[in-house]
């Protein structure tokens, strides 16, 4: 998959659950967070936003990739 930006971003992060198919409520039942979580992770830097732990980022990495 190529990202539109590097590493974890907000949108990187949009982009990989569309490309896996994966909703927000999905992908934290997979990293074992809350999906309102999720959502402050997806969400503009200009907003509600809060940063994706660089372990979560990689956890989800490795999940998308074997779907």
């Amino acid at each position: 998959m190529i990202f539109p930006e590097t590493g974890y971003t907000p949108a990187n992060l949009r982009a990989l659950l569309k490309h896996a198919g994966l909703t927000q409520s999905a992908a934290g039942e997979l990293l074992g967070v809350d999906m309102r979580t999720v959502r402050k992770w997806c969400a503009p830097l200009d907003s509600d936003h809060a940063d994706m732990p660089h372990h979560r980022w990689l956890q989800l990495l490795a999940v998308a990739d074997k779907l």
